[in-house]
């Protein structure tokens, strides 16, 4: 008795599992064949991928150009693409010798070291004569096409940006897309920089490659031709044209890294049209720490002493500047003695020696009759907004051309009122410290500002959205801002004050009086904090100051005994006017 019950529980366990195991084959076969378990996995298309060999041309990902036509994020080279599986004793190996000028045994020994479809390491890159030779031989399995790949550190790397695989990203912005099948969840998308911002626009619809098919051992199908499938609609991929310069570009990144110059950065501005030509940011980020190394020009710094641009610009416009007036700069702002002795001076002369008492006390006198005005002004100066471009754009929404730009701040939103209204905090606040804090961007687009006589522009990063046939898709016109001017003298009289900053024989930039044209700017030195080894180093100018073109902001956020930033200025103006004219 007790054995039959056994038999019986034996033979229902096994009845049990076997009903399982065929659900589970239906399951796999015919039920969920487009979304097999809880990762969704398109087993069709999957078993697909497996019987395929394949090699990508083209990611079909948008792409960016310089201001010039120059291609920016990728490289596009002729290259020789070879399905090593298709390789056979017919090929015409001494012919392709011939026009790749290789021993015919150095390709057999290439084709025969590779496992998968590939391109032929070649020690000379291809012309495009040479390809168009290869591929009137019309041999299966050898074709030589251009392709296009990304660069594994991208040019201008914290302005362009990355970028790599985020499923969850996909799934959240382009549900549509990926319910229409035109993306997949390893759809590459934009991590960082402008291919974090324009990515609705670049994101691939689709790759170009070639394809062939092969058995479960992996040989060829026989009757089966390799494939060219590219994008069904001819219009894509889309590129960005954007304001970047590539030649200036490379100059400042070949200054920044000649100086030694490992924390900061630079940002280089179009006087006309508030265009960015050129931005660089220290540390570089790689794949592994792209999110630990941010762009330094869009993020709050510590400007110390080119805040004194505010503060000079509203004591000009509160009609505070006097001329025969002369402050005691032997004196700090704390009323101790100063290590510079700069002895009296009018305010002028305050602003091209940076002495800090003077500030100190005309941000005083200001205080009393215009209480936060110094809020006010930096606002007026555009520190406080968004500087690059933004706005509504074809079916996008407050679109933006910078990625994460930070707004600047004056008062720390932890701290009450109070804690601002004694007169040391309104002298620390006018000479940039204390609580201050402003993006590297934000000043550039003020000496722009400044050079133009008040007139201010969004900083673009990009003229247009082109199709791949050259037709404009979307055009980035000019956001001229026109809120809260100052007056035409405040911005003569600044303009004064900042040449006089390099052209007086004591200023803080007089060793700028090598150049071969005239440079007005500021320059500032910020204090970190206690326990903090190093100051924030900055100059801020533009150039040619008698006929303006260029606004230039250099910073150095880990500034010891080297001076670094006027040196990298210099340079960085002297290569760009030279190439320039």
């Amino acid at each position: 008795m007790l054995s039959r019950k056994r038999t019986i529980g034996l033979a229902l366990c096994f009845l049990s599992i076997n009903i399982f195991l065929i659900y589970r084959l239906m399951d796999i076969q015919l039920i969920s064949t487009k979304s097999f378990s809880k990762n969704k996995v398109n087993l069709i298309q999957e078993s697909v991928n497996q019987r395929t060999h394949r090699f990508t041309i083209n990611d079909g990902r948008g792409y960016f150009l310089d201001r010039n036509g120059e291609l920016l994020s990728t490289d596009v080279k002729p290259q020789v693409v070879v399905f090593p599986n298709l390789y056979s004793s017919k090929w015409p190996v001494a012919t392709i010798g011939n026009i790749l000028k290789i021993p015919a045994e150095d390709i057999d020994k290439m084709i025969g070291q590779l496992k998968k479809p590939s391109a032929l390491t070649l020690q000379k890159e291809l012309s495009l004569e040479q390809m168009n030779e290869i591929n009137k031989l019309e041999i299966f399995g050898l074709y030589a096409q251009l392709i296009t790949r990304r660069k594994p550190i991208p040019f201008a790397n914290h302005i362009i940006g990355a970028v790599g695989e985020d499923p969850e990203l996909i799934k959240r912005k382009y549900g549509d897309k990926l319910a229409k099948g035109t993306v997949t969840t390893s759809t590459k998308t934009g991590k960082n920089g402008m291919q974090y911002t324009f990515d609705p626009f670049l994101i691939s619809e689709g790759e170009t490659q070639y394809i062939y098919h092969v058995d479960r051992q992996g040989h060829p199908l026989l009757g089966l031709d390799v494939k060219y499938r590219s994008q069904t609609n001819p219009l894509y991929p889309l590129y960005v044209k954007t304001t970047i310069d590539k030649k200036m570009q490379e100059t400042v990144e070949k200054v920044l890294d000649a100086h030694g110059l490992k924390d900061g950065g630079a940002v280089l501005l179009d006087i006309e049209s508030s265009e960015l030509l050129a931005l660089a940011s220290r540390p570089l980020f790689t794949s592994k720490t792209i999110y630990n190394h941010g762009n330094n020009m869009t993020s709050l710094q510590i400007p110390g002493s080119v805040f004194k641009i505010v503060t000079a610009a509203a004591a000009i416009e509160e009609n505070k500047v006097q001329n025969e007036k002369k402050y005691d700069c032997s004196l700090n702002i704390y009323g101790e003695k100063d290590e510079r002795q700069l002895g009296f001076l009018n305010v002028e002369d305050s602003f091209a020696q940076s002495c800090n008492r003077t500030f100190g006390e005309l941000a005083n006198e200001l205080n009393v009759t215009n209480p936060g005005f110094i809020e006010k002004y930096a606002e007026k100066m555009g520190l406080l907004h968004n500087n690059g471009w933004h706005g509504d754009v074809y079916h996008l929404d407050s679109f933006s051309h910078f990625y994460q730009e930070e707004l600047g701040q004056i008062f720390s939103p932890k701290k009450n009122n109070a804690h601002y209204q004694s007169a040391l905090a309104v002298s620390q606040t006018a000479i940039g410290q204390l609580d201050v804090k402003i993006t590297p961007l934000a000043v550039a687009n003020m000496m722009a500002t400044v050079a133009r006589g008040g007139i201010r522009y969004e900083v673009k990063t990009a003229k247009s959205v082109n199709f791949a046939n050259g037709t404009q898709l979307v055009e980035f016109e000019d956001h001229k801002v026109e809120d809260q001017k100052l007056s035409s003298y405040t911005m003569m009289r600044l303009q004064s004050f900042l040449l006089n900053v390099v052209k007086n024989e004591r200023g803080t930039g007089h060793a700028l009086q090598e150049l071969p044209f005239q440079v007005a700017g500021k320059s500032g030195t910020a204090q970190k904090g206690e326990g903090n080894n190093y100051n924030n180093k900055w100059f801020a100018g533009y150039f040619p100051a008698e006929q303006p073109r260029f606004a230039l902001v250099v910073v150095d956020l880990k500034h010891d005994k080297m001076n670094r930033t006027i040196p990298v200025f210099r340079d960085i103006a002297n290569d760009i006017m030279s190439d320039s004219n």
